[in-house]
């Protein structure tokens, strides 16, 4: 039988592997990736297994975003070239390329938090780490496969984001990250009535940019520009292969591009929260319990 995990390693395989592979600790999480591998192992592509020796995080989240898929009942296929996941329905093409962005490296890398030290999530370098990931796979990625004819400008397209490598992605606000790296919400703000002292009201700031330590600026406003309306939407996930829901797909937030050229039917992937905008409002349906809120 192929398994997932295997003895022979490279010198520069990733560790995470190594610990899931040999620690008993983690047996029940490396029988649940054995799981997922029987079923994901017909998708995944001739060099699969040796890339996740080297880059475990990436190939675990292929691999549980297919599987969540499947399990809901939808029909996937993916080949060496292209997206990771093609789901064709025979009227509609969706496409889906997955991506495990990493903390980055000089000034604006998101570095550990160190043991029993507080800090301020750094939540504008997570942001920035999540518009590069995004930039890499539509600036660059998507438009080789347009002119290659793989995608064709009416196929749906989806960057799927994982932040689990990333520290501190997993800690967020009401609003997720991933919405706020592509629409322009900033902080949340109350206004106070000082004379009794009561808030009278919410909202959130406008924030349209992130500022860089060079000085330079990344957009935040990406989903309200005609030049990103190839992108049908962002689908997001923060599952490691020891953390992750009972249900998989569970966790996913899947938000539209309010201006795609190819829209994403919605409740097409009816997992974790599907947000969307209406008007000036965003709008969310969380499907473990599919309530709009």
């Amino acid at each position: 039988m192929n398994y997932f995990f295997s003895d022979i390693l490279p010198k520069n395989a990733d560790p995470a592997y190594k610990i899931i592979r040999d620690e008993p600790k983690y047996s029940d999480d490396k029988k649940f990736i054995e799981e997922m591998w029987l079923h994901y192992k017909q998708y995944a592509d001739a060099h699969f297994l040796n890339q996740a020796k080297i880059d475990f995080n990436q190939r675990i989240w292929e691999m549980y975003l297919a599987c969540s898929l499947l399990f809901q009942g939808l029909s996937i296929d993916s080949k060496d070239e292209g997206p990771d996941i093609l789901i064709d329905t025979g009227e509609l093409k969706i496409w889906i390329e997955a991506v495990a962005p990493k903390p980055g490296e000089g000034e604006d890398a998101v570095s550990k938090q160190e043991f029993g030290r507080l800090r301020q999530v750094p939540d504008e370098q997570i942001k920035l780490r999540y518009r590069s990931a995004i930039e890499e796979k539509y600036n660059k990625k998507y438009k080789n496969y347009l002119n290659s004819k793989i995608v064709e400008p009416e196929d749906c397209y989806i960057i799927a984001i994982n932040g689990s490598s990333i520290p501190s992605a997993k800690r967020e606000l009401e609003i997720p990250r991933i919405i706020r790296s592509v629409l322009p919400f900033g902080n949340k703000s109350i206004l106070i009535d000082t004379e009794f002292g009561q808030p009278i009201d919410q909202f959130y700031q406008y924030q349209d940019r992130l500022l860089k330590k060079s000085g330079s600026s990344v957009s935040t406003d990406i989903f309200l520009k005609p030049e990103y309306s190839g992108i049908s939407a962002i689908l997001f996930s923060c599952i490691d292969a020891v953390n992750r829901p009972n249900k998989l797909g569970d966790d996913f937030v899947l938000l539209h591009n309010p201006i795609a050229a190819r829209q994403l039917p919605r409740g097409f992937i009816k997992l974790g929260r599907e947000y969307w905008v209406d008007g000036s409002e965003l709008k969310c349906t969380n499907w473990d319990i599919e309530a709009v809120v």
